[in-house]
């Protein structure tokens, strides 16, 4: 679960800003949104709501830049420099980013932290959060390294220990370093490390998986899962279902491109290689199993008019229709894992009623152990049956040009009161402010 993130000189965040899931002692709706994580407690849904150029997709810029820095593990691989600093303050320029998030995994709660300036760390620091005073893992400032011995397995010779200063780059992350390369020997920086790679999930605005035809053939509760969902859609698309081919390697000699997939495939069997607009011009996976490669590709099924089933390529539905399913990975992994997914504009190319839906039965389902945080513009979705006050946040910028952020259990909400009216009318913000179109004689 992620608790609450922090930006600070980075973007369109000025001095430093926190998005958070912590319930507000106002809101008392949806109790079976509230998970547990240790000391604390975290709801399992959030909406970020914001005029364009307000900062909401800021906010997963940030969390898809620290992402990025954990899994490369070096802030030259990700090519960061000065001009991720906030633009509207000059002092800003020569001052470092700050990047921090509190998360829980595995029955322990971490909070980490990152400052960096161009290509240095210049401070980070990994603690377990605790309910009144926290235990530090590690620390860092500039080349001083500094690490808890109690974290270490028994036996680690305390040389390496005592040479991490010289191990560690300036440029690199210390998280990354001890979570990926000594994962048996600091078992809890591991943990920490793996939040990053296999819990968190970043989806951007026309972002593909690519591999459902994969799922959909190798998972059969996924793919009964998806296939009680779709019908309830009104897409028309009464089922899905893989169409699965041997490759003949013969016959598809002339197209490098797919020889290239093919020969990934061996050399990683059983991961599913993405081929998109080179077979049949649908997304494709190509797989090695049992000794054979396969191609899979995922096509609907429909009735006509006598009931009748009709096999359809995905290429004739919808951008919505096939939006749609992009995103039932996030909903079966939402509902079965301790998944989180942070999405930027959920209701991209997707019907307002559609959306609603999707997002309701997450709402009410008292089983999902995964957690939702989107951005968008549907003010359908500020409805108090979905949402709780504390799960809908506003994003807006203030006189100085700063991204600033609240909930909407900053205002007294009354537990009948249309929250999509007083958001339309103004009332919290996050709208945009337009002049007078009458005064401009439109």
């Amino acid at each position: 679960m992620l608790l609450r993130l922090i930006a600070e000189n980075i973007t369109s965040f000025n001095e430093a800003v926190e998005f958070n899931t912590f319930p507000s002692s106002k809101s008392h709706s949806h109790e079976n949104h509230k998970i547990t994580c240790g000391h604390a407690t975290a709801l399992r849904m959030s909406a970020i709501y914001g005029a364009n150029g307000a900062g909401k997709s800021n906010l997963i810029k940030v969390l898809s830049t620290l992402k990025g820095l954990v899994m490369s593990g070096s802030l030259g691989d990700m090519n960061i420099g000065g001009d991720q600093t906030f633009k509207f303050d000059p002092l800003c320029a020569d001052q470092p980013s700050g990047i921090a998030i509190e998360f829980h995994q595995n029955g322990t709660t971490f909070y980490y932290h990152i400052e960096y300036d161009h290509q240095e760390v210049l401070i980070e620091e990994l603690l377990l959060s605790k309910k009144t005073k926290d235990i530090k893992v590690f620390s860092r400032e500039n080349s001083q390294i500094s690490v808890k011995g109690d974290f270490f397995v028994k036996g680690l010779n305390e040389s390496f220990i005592d040479a991490l200063d010289r191990l560690v780059r300036p440029d690199m992350l210390l998280l990354t370093f001890l979570g990926k390369y000594y994962p048996n020997e600091i078992p809890m920086v591991a943990d920490a490390y793996r939040w990053f790679g296999e819990t968190l999930n970043i989806v951007q605005p026309g972002a593909t998986t690519g591999v459902v035809p994969f799922l959909f053939d190798s998972d059969t509760a996924f793919a009964d899962t998806v296939n009680s969902i779709m019908p309830e859609l009104n897409t028309g698309i009464e089922k899905l279902k893989v169409n699965k081919e041997l490759v003949n390697e013969e016959e598809i000699k002339g197209n490098k491109i797919l020889l290239g997939l093919v020969n990934q495939a061996k050399q990683h069997p059983g991961k599913p290689q993405i081929a998109i607009g080179i077979y049949d011009n649908e997304v494709s996976n190509i797989v090695a199993e049992d000794g054979a490669i396969y191609i899979k590709t995922l096509v609907a099924i429909h009735k006509d008019s006598d009931g009748t089933e009709v096999e359809m390529p995905l290429r004739y539905e919808s951008d919505g229709t096939c939006r749609l399913i992009e995103y039932m990975p996030l909903l079966y992994a939402i509902i079965k894992k301790d998944a989180v997914y942070v999405v930027d504009e959920i209701e991209r190319s997707i019907h307002p009623i559609m959306i609603k839906d999707i997002v309701r039965k997450l709402s009410e389902s008292k089983t999902a152990k995964g957690q939702l945080i989107f951005t968008t513009h549907e003010s359908g979705l500020l409805d108090q049956d979905i949402f709780r006050p504390d799960e809908i946040w506003f994003a807006q910028k203030d006189a100085e040009q700063a991204t600033q952020l609240y909930p909407l259990s900053d205002f007294n909400i009354h537990k009948t009161a249309n929250i999509e009216n007083g958001y339309l009318n103004g009332r919290y913000g996050g709208i945009p402010f337009l002049s007078n179109l009458k005064d401009l004689h439109w």
